[in-house]
C-alpha cells in the first residue's frame, strides 16, 4: 500500500489527456438517474471513535484503465480479505505491475508494496503519528512524527469517506502526505473538493501541495456516489508503473470499475494525526 502512495523522484513525462475522460461510463450514468432520489440524503458524519468494519470474507473490485498512452489497457483489482486488509494490483495480460497491501491495526496501519518498480519497494508502519520506513529487505530508511495525515494511494477511497464532513462544498483544501522512499521524505499534497455533478456525485481532486511536487503529481480526480460511500470513477495518475523492469513513468489515463468501489467507513485517526496538527 506505501507503493500506492510513493512517487519516484524522476520526472513525469507530460501525456495527452485521455479523450476517454470526458466521456460517461455506465456507473455514472446509474449515479445520474439515483441522483434525484438522492439528492435529499445526506452522509452522516464520522464520530472520531468510528470503527471500520471488516468483511465477512475476501471479495474483489475489478476495473480497467483507459490509458493515454496508445489507449493501452490495465487491469486494476482492490481485493478485500476478511481481516480488513486490501491489496491491490494492476496487471497487463500475465504481467504483474504493481502489487501492495494496507492493513489496519489498532494504532494506525502497515503498508506493504511487494511488486512494482524497485523504487517502491518496501513497508510502512504508522503507530499513532509515528511513521517508520524500511526497504524490501527490512533495512530502516528513516523514521519521523507525522504532523499531517497520510493518504496512501491503496485507500484513497475510505480516507475520502473519512473526511466528508472537512471536504464539504466551498471548503479549504485539506492538506496530507504521501511517502517518497528514494527521497526519504513524505511530500505535502492536498485534497480538494470540486463542484457536485448532475447527478449529485461528490466530486474531489488529489492535488500537487507544493510547487515542487507539481513537477510529480498530476492531479487526479476522483467520482463517487451522491452520499459518498461508493467510487464509481478515477482519471488521472496511479501508482502503478508502466514497466516495473526500467520505466519509473507513472500510468495516466481513465479507471472505470465494473461496479461501484465501496469506500469502507475507517477512522480519521487511522491516518495519523489530524490536520490541525501542522497549525
Amino acid at each position: 500500500m506505501i507503493t500506492t502512495s510513493l512517487f519516484s523522484r524522476t520526472r513525469l513525462a507530460t501525456g495527452r489527456r485521455d479523450s476517454g475522460a470526458r466521456r460517461k461510463s455506465p456507473l455514472l450514468r446509474q449515479a445520474l438517474m439515483a441522483g434525484a432520489a438522492l439528492a435529499g440524503l445526506s452522509l452522516l458524519p464520522l464520530s472520531s471513535g468510528a470503527q471500520a468494519t471488516p468483511p465477512a470474507a475476501s471479495s474483489a473490485i475489478a476495473g480497467t484503465i483507459f490509458t493515454s498512452d496508445a489507449g493501452a489497457r490495465i487491469r486494476m483489482v482492490d481485493e478485500w480479505q476478511a481481516d480488513g486488509s486490501v491489496e491491490r494490483r494492476f496487471s497487463q495480460g500475465a504481467q504483474t505491475l504493481y502489487r501492495g497491501r494496507v492493513q489496519p491495526t489498532a494504532s494506525g496501519l502497515v503498508a506493504t508494496v511487494a511488486e512494482g518498480h524497485p523504487s517502491q519497494l518496501g513497508t510502512l508502519v504508522l503507530a499513532g503519528r509515528q511513521l517508520t520506513v524500511t526497504d524490501a529487505q527490512g533495512k530502516p530508511l528513516w523514521s519521523e512524527t507525522l504532523t499531517r495525515p497520510l493518504c496512501l494511494t491503496e485507500v484513497h477511497p475510505e480516507f475520502v469517506r473519512a473526511h466528508w464532513e472537512r471536504l464539504a462544498p466551498g471548503s479549504e483544501p485539506l492538506a496530507c502526505g504521501i511517502p517518497i522512499l528514494k527521497a526519504r521524505k513524505v511530500a505535502k499534497v492536498q485534497w480538494a473538493r470540486l463542484p457536485d455533478g448532475p447527478g449529485g456525485e461528490r466530486i474531489v481532486e488529489l492535488q500537487p501541495g507544493t510547487l515542487g511536487m507539481r513537477l510529480f503529481l498530476r492531479p487526479t480526480r476522483l467520482t463517487f456516489s451522491p452520499d459518498g460511500q461508493s467510487l464509481l470513477e478515477q482519471t488521472g495518475q496511479f501508482e502503478s508503473v508502466r514497466d516495473p523492469a526500467s520505466s519509473p513513468r507513472y500510468l495516466q489515463g481513465r479507471l472505470q470499475f465494473e461496479r461501484p468501489r465501496e469506500a469502507r467507513r475507517w477512522p480519521a485517526e487511522r491516518f495519523g494525526p489530524a490536520e490541525a496538527a501542522a497549525k
